[in-house]
């Protein structure tokens, strides 16, 4: 909390009158008559009262300025240090923490075509595939052991275990939404038997694809704001979306991904126990 002070009209107290020693005042005042001391007396309360509160706005930013989190923590001038997290609530652990660098991204103007947009090609396909064809990855049983849920050990390989970054996933669930839109290219979806036992609605892989969305948008909830300027052309105020963003670096992260890729594939029919494999 930030007071803002102002001067005291000169017809008030002054800061030299509050700070007089107290017989002194007392001495002046046994000076005035009766009904002077009392008219008086509500303008000495009032530069009491100015002066605590002044007393109280100090102690106030005192504390404010010792209790702020460091700039080693606050995440404003290290790169490395997520500024979403802050509070009481904790991160998740992840073994892909360290990889995380932060930078700014303007994003694409409204228009403009990259090689992920348009009817698709093999040029198109082959951009959205890089994006995730990494797929899964190893992590130490140490790793394994500080995650707050559990995975299975690589079978033939215990001192290891799988997992694949969620990121990977929802660019898979996006590209496979964008293989919906074309199917005359792609072909009509199909729907798959139940996932859940004794469900009796078939598995439509795109439909599970569009919450996996939603629900990490959701998660995340970028509150970059999005603005309004003056279109000349159009003669309106139009909404840009080429903002400057705050983003985790994709190259870090592919780069992490690509050091602890599973680079074969592992038997998933042999179940491998773990004492922990309920979490």
């Amino acid at each position: 909390m930030i007071f803002s002070y102002h001067r005291i009209p000169k017809d008030s107290a002054s800061r030299d009158d509050l700070d007089e020693p107290q017989d002194e005042i007392l001495k002046a005042n046994s000076s005035l008559s009766y009904g002077e001391f009392h008219r008086r007396r509500p303008l000495l309360a009032l530069s009491v009262s100015l002066f605590i509160l002044l007393l109280c706005s100090i102690a106030l930013n005192i504390h404010f300025i010792v209790s702020r989190p460091s700039d080693s923590t606050s995440g404003h001038s290290s790169s490395s240090v997520d500024p979403m997290w802050g509070g009481d609530l904790e991160p998740l652990y992840s073994p892909a923490q360290s990889a995380v660098r932060y930078e700014r991204r303007v994003f694409n103007k409204l228009g403009i075509r990259t090689k992920f947009h348009g009817p698709p090609t093999d040029e198109t396909d082959a951009a959205w595939e890089s994006l995730y064809k990494i797929g899964t990855s190893w992590i130490t049983q140490e790793q394994a052991a500080l995650l707050p849920n559990h995975t299975d050990p690589i079978a033939g390989e215990e001192d290891r275990s799988v997992i694949v970054l969620d990121v990977f996933h929802q660019l898979h669930c996006l590209n496979n939404i964008r293989h919906a839109l074309w199917p005359e290219r792609y072909g009509v979806p199909k729907l798959a038997p139940p996932i859940i036992k004794g469900d009796t609605v078939l598995f439509d892989h795109v439909d599970h694809c569009i919450n996996i969305i939603r629900e990490s948008i959701v998660c995340h909830a970028d509150i970059t704001p999005n603005v309004w300027q003056w279109d000349e052309d159009r003669q309106v105020s139009f909404p840009h979306f080429d903002n400057l963003h705050t983003c985790r670096n994709w190259d870090a992260i592919m780069d992490w991904a690509k050091e602890h890729q599973m680079k074969h594939g592992w038997d998933v029919s042999i179940h491998v126990g773990h004492e922990q494999e309920h979490r």
